[in-house]
């Protein structure tokens, strides 16, 4: 063996003294029970390493290229397996016993390079183990004679039973076919990763692959980082998928991508991450463990909310720790949001109860029982909280406090000791016990993170190779760090976030920055790390780099979608900016972004400062995309339409006058909706088509989506089916752009022709594409639009509470974006519910309400609209003369108008019930007769809903009207599918066939 590269040897025999029920000495010596241990232990090895019988009573393991210290780890680990897991026993059907193991470790050549001086050591040392009551692992001492020292096992998993059997019962569960996702949640050190790692020698065992992913705490997330430490952990299993993909390799550069084929969207990432990790789970049981989540960015809680939505049959469990902090609102919201989820369970860890305590300190010293002092001392220092006993009793090991006399262990009277307070004071003290070169080292390394490569950290110059190596050794022998092996490669890790914490608090600041600039320099070299790059420069105070590498991270984030991480990068480059110009430049990407998540009161805000840099430096095209831009962030807000008409008319003009085509296309496009605003339907459709033909010269996909999609909208009502031809093609080009804004928009307006047209399904479909689209690229406008538009068919269909549901999410989101046109829409709604509700007070009320705001912003179609709804309200209330105020407002502001439009219905209504009500019959039927020749030509629907709100006024002045009617309409009213409509109608069959018998009182 000489020369050759290090290895390990254990020795290991099955004791029993497992956890109840006990094997018994029968049990534990049959070789069917040792072979299920030498399976378990098998499975918990890595490919290369090799399990052979010594003898009926002992097997050895030999560990390829493993060091002592890898070696007692991985007997550690392999007696916690054992101890853990629930064996087949004899006795009886069922019947499930626990048993423990003994194992010694000798490694070469520390050892010796000769295989039978290893196997001896190894099983003396095996011998002490078992001498000592068994359960438990050690290294041989180094020199022959001697005896070895048991540890002091405070690793050791203790407790916290009724939780494990509910993994175990849900990782069955998910390997029988049925998925299950499970969050643990705990305080910090509550021992939440620790609880879900307890499965990985199950899932071994069952032939499954453990992946382990971990947030990462810090100013900026980076968009998805959890999900590519996934993707990289999967695509290194034997299984992995091979085809290439579209959207996954801007998170993972290791999978094969391809820029053909599928559109790309924020949906489409979502689809293809899921699909990547059932497909992983093809031909093995998976389990993820997503370690941290509370640190993580928006766009992972939606890969993991979709991930979930799409499992059926997979043998998946995904498992999400989650820090109970206080204040953390939206990471309730997103508890809330999987609850919703069948298979979705939540585990949440208390501290430790004092006997728990008792058991685990035992544990720790081989059964040993621990004094009632100690006992005392502990728990009242740490409260029960495991990360803080973990630590406490480490600091006293290593001050020799608590040690151990070759027999049993001892500890130094608690009266007299005089270690420090708190979780952060006891982890200072256990790092001044390390080397000063060591904790150099550690310092940089806790500046990388809390997980680390060992190549990066020399690539940060913080040391030699060996002093390096010399560091992270020792950290290992104090559990400081430990080995990480989840994605492959030198990786290390701090045993709990707090020590990373602690080693960088005690940087001093000027030190610190030079720290971080060492890892932001060594990082450039690394191909995707823009974020991290752009943080550390940014910590070390280098501007010009900082700026740099953080518009590159935004641009990043927004190639994946992640908006608010672009966002946040943007926030760097801006007070990194070294000019003017510089924060000028970043200004306006700010202002697009703060326009594309619909926050037009920043983006008001961010063009104002933005113009008056460019319009100084005389870059007029600059300056007029932002003054446009405001104007349109301006009329989000609430400007009336008179005063976004003449200002949008000027910059027209400038437009013009600079020969910018582009930028007359976005201007007549927001004069086209000013005017849809107005009222003034033909002009808005005239300068719709108009920018469909200038986009169209331009070439410019992103520019004629927008315009087919505006001219859609003018043409809706009159031709949904032209329309939606218009969105089927602008919905094609926002796709092939990336534009996520667009795509959901698009499908929300689909929703709403589809809605038009009768086909409720297919609406449904849409409307529900709009809001996760919007939902996951966190654009609150566009979602609370899309569940407006779904409440209004949930009202159609005659489901009025879900309608209110919806019309609540919708007003609660516009509000948030201080958009008032949108919640304008909203309080619309929620009147004209409250009036088929016959809640005709409330209505009234809200009416009022919704005619005032749309008279503020120049809304004139919702504001007639509104006035005659609370018109109708006063007269079913019996307030005939009340009704006759707002009926004399409307007829002033109908004129000039023409057309059908949304809301006239409802003007229609008015007039022909208060005509009935004042007695002039003739004149009434007059108003029916043309306002349903008018709605005929341009919605169906609104005729029938016409007929059927005055049918009580037809048919006590002229029955044969209304029959007529009837038999115009009932056919059509069949086939749209509202159920309010439908209702109506067949109350109006039940009145006509009550007339022909002669039971009306009107016959």
């Amino acid at each position: 063996m000489g020369g050759e590269a290090p290895v390990s040897l254990i020795a290991v025999k099955v004791d029993g003294n497992g956890s109840a029920p006990s094997a018994t000495g029968d049990v534990v010596n049959s070789a069917a029970l040792r072979e299920q241990v030498v399976e378990l232990v098998r499975r918990n090895l890595r490919s290369g390493d090799v399990v052979a019988h010594a003898s009926p009573e002992e097997f050895l393991v030999l560990l390829q290229g493993a060091a002592q210290q890898q070696g007692s780890q991985v007997a550690g680990r392999l007696c916690a397996a054992i101890r853990n897991h629930a064996f087949a026993g004899s006795g009886g059907e069922g019947r499930r016993i626990g048993v423990t193991a003994s194992m010694g470790v000798a490694s070469a050549p520390r050892h010796g390079d000769d295989m039978d001086v290893l196997v001896n050591a190894a099983r003396g040392a095996c011998a002490t183990i078992g001498s000592g009551g068994g359960d438990g692992s050690v290294v041989a001492p180094a020199k022959p004679g001697e005896r070895a020292g048991r540890s002091f096992d405070i690793g050791r998993f203790i407790g916290r039973t009724e939780e494990l059997t509910s993994l175990r019962r849900w990782l069955d569960e998910a390997i029988a076919g049925s998925p299950r996702a499970v969050a643990v949640i705990g305080e910090a050190g509550s021992g939440r990763s620790a609880l879900l790692r307890q499965l990985e020698p199950e899932v071994r065992l069952r032939g499954g692959s453990m992946v382990i992913a971990r947030a990462k705490m810090g100013s900026v997330r980076t968009p998805y980082g959890i999900w590519s430490q996934v993707l990289q952990a999967l695509r290194r299993l034997p299984d992995a998928p091979s085809r290439t993909w579209h959207e996954l390799t801007n998170l993972d550069a290791g999978i094969p991508g391809t820029a053909e084929g599928r559109a790309g969207s924020k949906y489409r990432l979502l689809e293809e991450l899921s699909e990547y990790v059932r497909l992983a789970a093809r031909s093995r049981p998976l389990v993820l463990i997503l370690d941290e989540m509370q640190w993580v960015d928006d766009a992972s809680w939606d890969v993991l909310d979709h991930l979930l939505t799409q499992l059926e049959r997979e043998r998946i469990l995904v498992g999400v720790t989650i820090r109970d902090d206080p204040g953390q609102s939206d990471i309730a919201q997103r508890r809330r949001t999987l609850e919703r989820i069948d298979y979705y369970h939540e585990v949440r860890l208390s501290r430790l109860t004092r006997d728990e305590v008792k058991r685990w300190l035992e544990a720790a010293m081989n059964r040993q029982e621990v004094g009632r002092e100690l006992l005392a001392y502990v728990y009242r220092h740490t409260e029960g909280n495991p990360l803080v006993i973990a630590q406490l009793l480490r600091c006293m090991v290593e001050e020799q406090s608590l040690w151990h006399n070759g027999e049993r262990w001892e500890w130094t009277p608690p009266s007299e000791l005089q270690l420090p307070t708190g979780i952060d004071a006891v982890i200072a003290r256990r790092l001044s016990h390390l080397s000063p070169a060591t904790q150099d080292v550690l310092g940089t390394a806790a500046v990388l993170g809390r997980e680390f490569e060992v190549e990066m950290l020399l690539a940060s110059n913080v040391g030699t190779p060996e002093n390096v190596r010399r560091a992270i050794s020792e950290a290992i022998s104090t559990d400081i760090l430990q080995p990480n092996y989840e994605r492959g490669g030198g990786g290390q890790a701090f045993s709990h976030a707090r020590i990373a914490d602690a080693l960088v608090a005690s940087i001093p600041g000027d030190r610190l920055a030079g720290a971080h600039e060492r890892v932001a320099r060594a990082l450039e070299t690394r191909p995707r790390t823009a974020a991290e790059t752009a943080v550390h420069f940014d910590m070390a105070g280098c501007a010009a780099e900082a700026y740099k590498y953080a518009l590159e991270a935004a641009t990043h984030a927004e190639s994946v979608y992640s908006y608010d991480a672009a966002g946040e990068f943007l926030q760097i480059a801006a007070r990194d900016s070294t000019s003017p110009g510089e924060l000028a430049e970043v200004r306006i990407r700010l202002a697009h972004l703060a326009e594309t998540l619909g926050r037009y009161d920043e983006a008001e805000e961010l063009c104002d400062l933005a113009i008056e840099w460019f319009a100084g430096q005389g870059d007029r095209h600059r300056a007029l995309t932002l003054r446009r831009m405001r104007e349109r962030a301006r009329k989000e807000l609430g400007q009336h339409a008179r005063v976004t008409l003449d200002a949008l008319r000027a910059l027209d003009e400038e437009a013009e006058a600079l020969g910018s085509v582009r930028e007359r296309v976005e201007i007549l496009t927001m004069l086209s909706q000013t005017y849809g605003r107005l009222g003034e339907s033909k002009e808005a459709e005239r300068l719709a088509a108009e920018c469909v033909k200038m986009a169209e010269q331009v070439d410019d996909d992103l520019l004629l989506a927008g315009a087919l999609n505006r001219l859609a909208i003018t043409v809706e009502q009159e031709d949904p089916r032209r329309a939606r031809q218009y969105y089927e093609r602008a919905l094609e080009l926002f796709q092939i752009v990336g534009n996520v804004r667009g795509q959901a928009g698009c499908h929300s307006n689909l929703g709403i022709v589809a809605h038009l047209e009768g086909r409720h399904d297919d609406a449904r479909k849409s409307l529900t594409i709009a809001i996760s689209l919007a939902r996951a690229a966190g654009m609150p406008d566009l979602s609370g639009m899309a569940s407006l538009n779904l409440g209004v068919m949930m009202q159609k269909l005659g489901d009025h509470e879900r309608a209110r549901e919806l019309y609540g999410d919708a007003l609660a989101l516009f509000a948030a974006v201080k958009n008032s046109e949108l919640q304008l829409y909203v309080l619309y709604n929620m009147a004209n519910l409250d009036r088929e509700r016959k809640d005709f007070s409330s209505g009234a009320e809200l009416y009022e309400a919704t005619a005032s705001l749309a008279q503020r912003i120049g809304q004139v179609d919702v504001e007639i609209g509104a006035m005659a709804g609370e018109g109708i309200c006063l007269l079913e209330m019996g307030k005939l003369d009340s009704a006759k105020v707002p009926l004399a407002a409307v007829e002033h502001r109908m004129a000039g108008l023409d057309g059908w439009f949304q809301g006239r219905e409802l003007v229609e209504t008015l007039r022909v019930r208060v005509a009935a009500a004042e007695g002039r019959s003739q004149e009434a039927l007059q108003l029916f007769d043309a306002a349903r020749n008018l709605a005929e030509h341009a919605d169906m629907s609104s005729a029938a809903w016409l007929t059927a709100s005055v049918a009580d006024v037809l048919h006590s002045i002229d029955p044969q009207l209304l029959r007529s009617a009837m038999e115009r309409f009932s056919q059509d009213v069949g086939t749209l599918g509202f159920a309010e409509l439908t209702r109506k109608y067949q109350d109006l069959v039940g009145l006509q066939a009550r007339d022909e018998a002669g039971d009306s009182p009107h016959g």
